[in-house]
């Protein structure tokens, strides 16, 4: 789970009715998206941004104990073009969130 103060794993038993929660992650980042791999259980990506490092995405291959970046390097294949900005004019598109 992805909030402004960091990352929460929760985890379950097969009933849901015993959760476990680890975290926070990356404490103080905002984490905007979490998401488990469907080969293995215990790899999680995590995209996250700060004022200062701007956006990272990471990886953790033990269930969410360490974490290693995977870079932030976000760049569209070829030209991405222009889309229609709030005053009327045309702004190319950009990566913001990830």
């Amino acid at each position: 789970m992805g909030t402004r103060k960091g990352a929460f794993n929760l985890t379950s038993d097969g009933k849901r009715q015993r959760w476990d929660v680890s975290g926070p992650h990356f404490g103080g980042w905002e984490v905007f998206h979490l998401k488990g791999s469907p080969v293995d259980p215990e790899r999680i990506y995590a995209s996250q941004t700060s004022d200062w490092f701007g956006q990272v995405v990471h990886r953790s291959d033990d269930g969410g104990r360490s974490w290693t970046p995977v870079g932030n390097e976000f760049a569209y294949n070829g030209t991405p073009g222009t889309h229609q900005w709030y005053d009327g004019t045309q702004h190319p598109w950009e990566f913001k969130r990830v």
